[in-house]
């Protein structure tokens, strides 16, 4: 049986027909060599998608003018034949898994910086990009017709190379959308002032696609409002929408967006589901090609809908492909609830954003398709491994060691699994931390695992099951700054707060810490209604912190009022009175109704003393070996259980 007869529903872009109307969305993940080459790991990404069932892969935006018009490090180039070998390798891949291909094509324009491309930026005016900070030099109309060259002449290697089609990367304020956008184009002459001349390099660029690859199906990726003053707005682009139809346009794949508009290109976790897709509706006013539309959108039954009211003709998915692969395989067939869930943490694009490939903190094998196949590795070996312990990391190791042959038994001293999981899926905007871990618990209850909760594990119980292996996955237990009078006082944790043991409305809350952790506990407490002060001792909030969910976190906190006291120590408590010290003079004294204290956490392993002479038989992973984060907890769980599979597999 077939489930969501909309999204399976396939549909005509040009002359080919898709299978479905699930696009996956060009997303930059650098996995190219250096040269901009395809690389084996590029190749098995996108393959891993294609044979996961979307019905079209965009992939990823390559650079048609090296190195003038580079985002990054690993993108893939497109602007000469040296390349066409490597991508026919990867179109192939795509496709004979039924999907159709499109490759993106993009200059960056201004969106650069010299530190990547060896020289000054490029633009249609001299502005600065407000967060790449680099003036560009103005582009002068030959160099601009030489740019309309190079997209033409990419899409014909993009035709050699096997694709179906091309999409023009006129979004997200790179080349053409700076070209598109008053906010950027400040010109005077033929390629600037009037929508018209500010549109005409893009209509040049297809025109010459069509005439020089006519066979070519041909998407154009276009920011409906770009969210920033003087910038496109959707009575504009609905018009550039209906050129591009008339030019003979297939697709419009609707976004929204610069670097300089802040949340709106890469939402934070708290933008709902869906929320960007009335952009798409407005262009299905405007034209009758086919309009793709998306934006966070996560769960098949919300995609079909979108589609079942006529919101859009094709949904595209992007962090929810790097969440799981199958994402629309196990839609098709029902299996909704073995969606892994992508969290909105955005670890992804702080990835690209450091010039690093991307990772996914959910899914770690985003990128290591090959490192993490099944089949290369599945053994039918009767090995018996203890997990110890529920969190991210142990339940990852037990759940792969599951999957791969291995006999495993899970140790859990808590009544309940998940760690610190349960914890961190109930501040505001967390809950898909919260389906993480009920995806992971579902996991582990259809899994052989035999499960021991509400029993910790001792020395006495290697002696009874004498396993080929421990996995210490422990985790890490709150830490406790050293301040007079802390022991004798009043305080609250922050575990205590969010499981609401400690009720606190209306109050004033003293929060000692200001990490990540800290930080959420102060936008849960001002969720009841309290008057919340931060005290952090470094000189900024949550640093490790991602910046787009960083820069919404701090948006609540300061619409909420909360007192934010940075480069601060607390050296003394006495009930409720606090003596802070922030170095340049005399300690003040500050009173609360409570203080919580969320000073972070510390590694957890009780065991490892007794156990370590158990040698290459003992693994210490996640939190229990270094507090990070769920995105290492998960990627050590997966690695540990290949190299444990890989070790019994040897025997």
């Amino acid at each position: 049986m077939e489930y969501f007869p909309a999204l399976f529903a396939p549909i005509q872009v040009g002359d080919m027909k898709l299978k479905n109307r699930i696009v996956m969305a060009p997303m930059l993940v650098g996995y190219g060599h250096l040269d901009g080459r395809v690389s084996q790991s590029t190749i098995d990404y996108y393959e891993a998608r294609a044979q996961g069932g979307a019905g079209l892969i965009i992939v990823e935006a390559a650079c048609i003018d090296t190195p003038a018009g580079q985002e990054g490090i690993g993108q893939l180039n497109i602007d000469n034949n040296s390349y066409v070998e490597g991508l026919t390798r990867l179109s192939q891949s795509i496709k004979k898994h039924g999907a159709r291909a499109f490759i993106q094509l993009l200059h960056a324009g201004r969106q650069t910086t010299s530190k990547i491309t060896g020289q000054q930026p490029v633009a249609p005016s001299p502005v600065p990009c407000r967060i790449t900070a680099e003036l560009p030099r103005k582009l002068e109309i030959p160099e601009i017709h030489a740019i309309e060259s190079k997209f033409i002449k990419a899409a014909a290697y993009a035709r050699a190379a096997g694709f179906d089609g091309v999409e023009i990367h006129a979004a997200h304020g790179y080349l053409i959308n700076q070209f598109l956008s008053g906010h950027s184009n400040q010109r005077s002459d033929s390629y600037g002032g009037s929508l018209d001349n500010r549109m005409r390099i893009l209509l040049n660029i297809i025109s010459g696609i069509k005439q020089s690859t006519p066979d070519l199906a041909l998407s154009v990726r276009i920011n409906i409002d770009d969210f920033v003053p003087g910038g496109l707005k959707a009575d504009e682009s609905s018009t550039i929408c209906r050129f591009l139809e008339q030019a003979g346009v297939n697709m419009i794949n609707c976004t929204c967006g610069t670097y300089e508009s802040g949340l709106t290109s890469i939402e934070p976790s708290s933008y709902t589901e869906g929320w960007r897709i009335y952009l798409a509706e407005e262009i299905k006013k405007a034209v009758s090609i086919p309009v793709a539309g998306g934006g966070m959108v996560s769960s098949p039954e919300f995609a079909s809908e979108l589609l079942e009211k006529d919101r859009c003709d094709l949904v595209f998915l992007g962090r929810s492909l790097l969440a799981d692969a199958q994402w629309t395989e196990k839609a098709r067939v029902g299996k909704i609830e073995d969606i892994r869930p992508c969290i909105r943490c955005n670890e992804c694009i702080s990835n690209n954003f450091q010039g690093l490939p991307v990772s996914c903190t959910v899914n770690p094998q985003t990128g290591r398709e090959r490192q993490f196949s099944h089949a290369r590795i599945k053994t039918a070996a009767k090995s018996r491994i203890a997990v110890i312990g529920s969190g991210p990391a142990g339940l990852q190791t037990a759940i792969s060691l599951s999957r791969l042959g291995l006999e495993v038994i899970l140790y859990e001293k808590e009544a309940q699994a998940g760690g610190l999981m349960n914890l961190a899926g109930i501040p505001p905007h967390k809950q898909r931390v919260a389906e993480l871990r009920d995806y992971m618990l579902r996991q582990l209850k259809q899994s052989r695992i035999e499960k021991i909760f509400g029993h910790e594990f001792t020395i006495a119980d290697v002696d009874d099951i004498q396993p080929d292996g421990i996995v210490l996955a422990t985790g890490s237990i709150p830490l406790l700054p050293d301040i007079e009078g802390l022991e004798n006082s009043r305080y609250c944790t922050l575990e205590e707060i969010l499981n609401k043991k400690v009720p606190l409305k209306l109050q004033h809350v003293i929060v000692i810490g200001g990490g990540k952790n800290g930080c959420e506990t102060a936008d849960f407490l001002l969720e009841l209604g309290n008057q919340v002060t931060i005290i952090e001792q470094g000189s900024i909030l949550a640093p490790g912190m991602e910046k787009k969910n960083r820069r919404d976190l701090m948006n609540r906190l300061n619409a909420g009022g909360v007192i934010k006291r940075t480069s601060c120590q607390v050296t003394k408590i006495d009930h409720n009175l606090l003596w802070i010290n922030d170095g340049k003079g005399t300690p003040e004294m500050m009173e609360a109704d409570a203080i919580v204290v969320a000073a972070g956490y510390k590694p957890h392993h009780p065991l490892y003393m007794q156990l370590r002479n158990l040698d290459d038989d003992l693994f210490v992973i996640g939190d229990a070996l270094r507090v990070r984060g769920f995105r290492s907890a998960i990627l050590e769980g997966e690695m540990t259980a290949y190299s444990i599979a890989r070790k019994h597999l040897a025997k």
